[in-house]
This record gives structure tokens, sequence and C-alpha cells, in this order.
């Protein structure tokens, strides 16, 4: 059985009519039409599976055909824009020159890759992805565009580059936590003993009845007072603390900083001071709010190279959910407290800004900085919750505005300290001292041994261990260094409690965290101080803890 195709006709021959019939196999043709309809049907299931919008060109520069995608992606319907170029579209010149020229390259045998905003049919542009290749479609030469949506794509790979930066930006911070937290313990240590020496100094003055001499030694005590602050924010700055925060009023702050920050600026720069009173207060540590406001003048001073504006404000600020911060790329907003500080110096290049706050970062010349100022400033609001924005135009000055979330209490104002000589009376009893450091271990046995009491020093936690071991009777009191090497003070302590359950003890410690702190508690710790050790603190701590033992 085979198909055949019959053609029959009726002539007229000797009077006579018949039929002639032409038979011919069409085996063959039946094959190629039939495998022509598979083909065809097999492309329109690919051509319509396609998740990317497909549109085939004609020579005429006409879409021949379109697929599912296509009207999904730009609204178009298969109707509407067969037989069409863009002729239907009111669209820009532009738009539809450069698209037609892809396709005009195509049908030339070339293949074009590009990426471009386009329209959807409701005028909403997105990113398309356009691949267009050369094909031959019926025999004759056509254009197969490829179009894929990539607005999401782009928006993922955004978010992803974001991320990223967060990542770093976390990473170069811990690097400069660790650094800082390095350089700062052991300045302590070295401060720790030029107060001690200046408290011998000054007792040995007093006792002379040399009051200028007092005098002089006495504000050389509260410069290292004032070091020893600074040192304590680069302690906090490097383990992730918040030192210790209350409600503060940034226009209070800033109204009792400015003569300080005046005697630091040259009298060649003007400055301007607009604070609204009514701004709420925020929740930070004062002192290391006070550096951030000191970092932020001196870079402005810097910028202006001597001669400018410097601007100082502080306002309520209600910010849009999807502000980004400049230092650490997070999306923030609210209500905010906002401190600025503008210069008219000669502002940052674009290409800079996403690295001032590096650590190290600077561009003044070497010599005049260390790069430090503003990741001091990125940790110290971070630490607080807050966050910085950057307004800058090369020649036109740079405006930091640092914002702080908005607290709803009340501003509260410390009692200022009184600093006052510790009484005279003599103390007696038994003190075991540890400290690795000899220059904070020294100064700190004469002290004591002029209070009156005995003291046993010991360098190490395990010679501590081994003088407390052969009689754990000679000691009332134990003061103990916390970082040290091989045992913290805190595991000494708990090793010495092994011994003696009722021991009396103190740690002296550069930063009492409050895990430090807890752990010092459950160990039974008369008091904790940090070092420096004011002598007036350490002394309440040793007549507390010797009363309690007698």
């Amino acid at each position: 059985v085979f198909p055949v195709e019959i053609n029959a006709n009726r002539l007229q021959l000797d009077g006579r009519t018949i039929v002639v019939a032409a038979i011919r196999d069409i085996t063959e043709r039946k094959r190629a039409e039939e495998a022509l309809r598979a083909s065809e049907e097999q492309y329109r299931t690919i051509f319509n599976a396609s998740a990317d919008a497909l549109v085939l060109w004609d020579s005429q520069l006409r879409r021949v055909d379109v697929n599912r995608a296509y009207e999904r992606i730009y609204g178009w319907t298969r109707d509407e824009v067969i037989g069409r170029g863009y002729e239907q579209r009111n669209l820009s010149p532009d738009y539809a020159d450069r698209r037609l020229d892809m396709v005009r390259r195509a049908l030339a045998g070339e293949m074009s890759h590009v990426e471009f905003e386009s329209l959807r049919k409701e005028g909403e542009p997105f990113l398309s992805e356009i691949h267009v290749i050369p094909i031959q479609y019926r025999g004759e030469p056509h254009a197969l565009a490829i179009i894929r949506d990539i607005t999401e794509r782009r928006r993922a790979e955004e978010q992803r580059r974001q991320l990223e930066a967060q990542l770093r930006q976390a990473q170069k911070m811990e690097a400069i936590g660790q650094l800082t937290g390095g350089v700062a313990h052991d300045f302590n240590n070295i401060l720790a003993s030029v107060m001690g020496y200046l408290v011998l100094a000054e007792e040995r003055a007093s006792d002379g009845g040399d009051d200028k001499s007092v005098h002089y030694l006495g504000e050389a005590q509260a410069s290292c007072r004032r070091a020893r602050d600074l040192i304590q924010q680069m302690l906090t700055f490097s383990r992730g603390g918040r030192g210790e925060p209350r409600a503060v009023s940034l226009a209070a702050l800033v109204r009792e900083a400015m003569p300080m920050l005046r005697s630091m600026l040259p009298s060649t720069l003007a400055v301007e001071v607009a604070c609204h009173e009514d701004a709420p207060a925020v929740w930070v540590d004062e002192v290391q709010a006070n550096q951030v406001l000191l970092n932020l003048a001196i870079n402005a001073r810097d910028a202006m190279s001597g001669s400018g504006a410097l601007r100082i404000g502080v306002a309520a600020r209600a910010l849009p959910p999807d502000t980004i911060c400049t230092s650490c790329r997070h999306s923030f907003g609210g209500p905010h407290v906002e401190l600025t500080v503008a210069d008219s110096g000669a502002g940052i290049e674009p290409g800079l800004l996403e690295r001032i706050f590096d650590p190290f970062f600077t561009t003044k010349e070497p010599g005049k900085g260390t790069g430090m100022g503003l990741s001091t400033v990125h940790g110290i609001v971070h630490e607080h919750h807050g966050h910085v924005l950057v307004d800058s135009t090369p020649g036109a000055g740079t405006r930091f505005r640092v914002l702080w979330p908005a607290h709803r209490a009340a501003a509260t104002t410390p009692a200022p300290v009184v600093a006052r000589r510790a009484p005279r009376a003599r103390l007696a009893g038994r003190v075991l001292l540890v400290d690795d450091e000899r220059g904070v271990l020294e100064p700190m046995r004469e002290l004591l041994v002029g209070w009156g009491l005995t003291v046993t020093t010991a360098s190490s936690a395990t010679d501590a261990l081994a003088a407390y071991r052969r009689d754990p009777r000679a000691f009332d009191v134990v003061v103990t260094d916390h970082a040290m090497p091989a045992m913290t003070g805190v595991e000494l302590a708990g090793q010495l409690r092994a011994l003696n359950t009722s021991l009396r003890w103190l740690l002296c410690t550069g930063y009492a965290d409050d895990a430090t702190a807890a752990r010092a508690q459950a160990q039974g710790v008369c008091a904790v101080l940090r070092k420096p050790v004011e002598p007036s603190a350490l002394r309440s701590a040793l007549e507390a803890c010797l009363s309690s033992a007698a």
C-alpha cells in the first residue's frame, strides 16, 4: 500500500468519450510533508518553551514570529506585532535604530550581544540582555533575537556586591580592632607606671610642704587621666564594646566641647555652630561621642589647609528607610539625631568615598595623617547603632552627618568627679600583689607600702600561686592584674579560692567588659578596678577588703 495522486481527464476519441487517469506515487512527497510538519511542530514547541523572549525577523525588518515569553515580558500579543517593525510603537528613533541595526547585522551574517534598557507595552523600563543571531528559515535569511529580562539578576548582583563590601569593611574593622587593642593594652601599662610614680611624687611633695610641686604633679595626673580615657576608648572600640552609654544631649555636648575645639583650630578658620537645643537625646558614651566630634573637626581642619569655614550643627532628622550608610553600606531610617561637621575644603573625589573609613587610609602627606581618625569614627558610631552619611563635591567642601537613633529618655548630666587626696591614715594588712609588668608592679608596691601595708609581689600568676600555696594564711588580700600570660587574674583567683574559700581579692584590668566582670563576680571579687588605677579607688577597695577580712 502506498499513497498516490490521481488526475483524471475526459477526452473524445473517434467519437467516443474516454477517461485518461494519471497516477503518481507520492510516497516521498508525503514523507517530506510529514517531516516538515513534524519539524514545524518541534520548532513551535521549542520556540514557545523558551523562558527568554524570541523574535524572528525577516529581511524586510518585520517580525515573522514571537513566542509566549515575548508576550509575557513585553506585554504585546503575537497578533499585535506579527508582520510589523517598530512603527506601531511611539518610540524614540534611537531606540528603534539601535535594535534594527543588530537585525541588519544578523541578516548579513554577524552575531551581536548587548545590554539595553527596553520598554514594556505600558512604558515601564527594564534591563534586557539581547542576542541576535543569523539563521535560515524556510530557505530565506532571517534574524533571531533572544531577549532576557535581567532586572532581577542585576538587582541580586548589586545586593551581592553590597554584602561583599560590608564583609570587607567588617574584616578591615576587625583587623584595626585587633591592632588597636594590642597597642592600647601596652600603652595602658606604660601609663599605669607613669601615674603610679606621679602619685608617689605628689605624696612626697605634699609631705615636704611643696605646694607648687603638688600642683604641677596634679596637673600631670589630670593629663594622664585624659590619656587613660582615650585608651579606654581604643580598648572599647577594639573589643566591640560600647563604653558606658547614657542619654546625652548632643547640643549640650557640642556646646561644652567648643572651647577645647576652638583652641585646636587656627584663628583663620571661621567656626559656625547651629544646634537645636530641643533635639532628642541619644544613647551614647559621652567620652566617645566627644571623640567623634574631635576627629571630624580635625579632619575638616586639615581639609581646609588653615583657611575656610567650619560648620557644626545638631538637629533632629527623620530618614527614609532606604537610606544607605556611607561607611557600612547598610540601609537604615527612622527618627535620628544628626551631628553635622561640614567644611569648605577641597572635597573628596567620588572614587575615594568608599575608602575614607578604611584603617590607615589617608590622602594627607606623609607624616601629617595616620588614617585612623575616620576609622575610629566608624567604630564608635556603629557600636552605638548609628550611621554616617558623607556629602562631598570636589572643590566645594565636605559634610559628614553622624546619625544616632533618637532616645526617648531625657538627657542626664553626671555629677562632676572631684579629685581628692587619699586620707593619710595608715593601713594595716598583708597584700599579695600580682602583675606581669614591672613598670606597674614597682610603683604600686611602693604606694601600698607607703600606706602601711606589707606587700609581697609576684610577676606572674604561676609565682603568685606558688607563694600562696606555701602559706595561704600569710595574705589578707590579693590584688591581681587580669591580662597575664598562661593564666588570667580571674583564673588565678579561682585556683586561690580552691585553697582558701574566704579569699579577699581585687581585680585590676584595662578593659572590664561584662563577661570579665561576671566571671570575677562568680569568684567572689571584692572590686574590679580599671587600669590605670586611681589611688583613691584602690585605697577605698583595700579598706573594704581588709575590713571584711577582719
